[in-house]
């Protein structure tokens, strides 16, 4: 009677043995399960995380180039007005200096002229000095000074025509000038007229220059 109950006793412990061993496994396997899966779900997010930082950077770089190169277009433009407005201002300057200054200008011709003109003796006799020069019929006391010319293509030649006004204490002249390119590209005259208003020694013009060349016609009249 011994035996068998030594071997029931025996079996039963070896089933609750079995029983806990078993209930223990499965309580481990399913905290292993836990374990993994929220493993998973924390590598999860990290991975998605890290595409949002990598996302977000992105977009911080494309923004940052897009502001660089607008930056960069307006920094050009302004550049590139500055670079226009002085070019233009130092093209407005070289001509105002060459009108100013360089003989091959209306205004170069015109004060050229003149001087001839108040030093021709005929002149100053004709006029009676002192002779004032203006570019201008005399209004009372107004004077304009704009030199009054005209451009036009000669046989081939660039040609200049232009006239300007003397007054003097016995008489008023205007005078007539005429001057064409050469082969070196300066004017020369072809001639230089003084045409008064009333005559004297018996003549109404007084030639201060004139080209010997007889190709070349004087006029015998003055066009203002």
């Amino acid at each position: 009677m011994i035996l068998p109950s030594i071997h029931f006793a025996a079996k039963q412990c070896h089933n609750q043995w079995r029983s806990s061993l078993f209930r223990t496994i499965v309580v481990i396997h399913k905290r292993q399960l836990a374990t993994s899966g929220q493993s998973k779900k924390k590598s999860k997010t990290q991975e998605n995380e890290s595409l949002v930082q990598s996302t977000t950077n992105d977009q911080i770089e494309v923004a940052t180039f897009k502001e660089k190169a607008q930056q960069a277009a307006k920094d050009t433009g302004y550049s590139m007005i500055v670079i226009a407005g002085v070019a233009a201002l130092g093209g407005l300057c070289y001509l105002m200096v060459r009108e100013l200054y360089s003989r091959e200008t209306p205004n170069g011709i015109y004060k050229e002229a003149s001087k001839m003109c108040l030093a021709n003796t005929d002149v100053q006799d004709a006029l009676g000095t002192p002779i004032m020069v203006h570019t201008t019929p005399q209004i009372g006391s107004m004077r304009i000074n704009n030199v009054r010319a005209k451009m036009f293509d000669e046989k081939g030649h660039r040609s200049m025509a232009l006239s300007f006004y003397l007054t003097g204490k016995e008489r008023t002249g205007v005078v007539g000038v005429k001057v064409q390119k050469n082969i070196s590209n300066k004017f020369v005259y072809d001639y230089i007229l003084v045409q008064l208003d009333r005559p004297w020694r018996g003549q109404n013009i007084i030639r201060v220059h004139q080209n010997l060349d007889t190709s070349n016609t004087t006029p015998q009249t003055i066009d203002i």
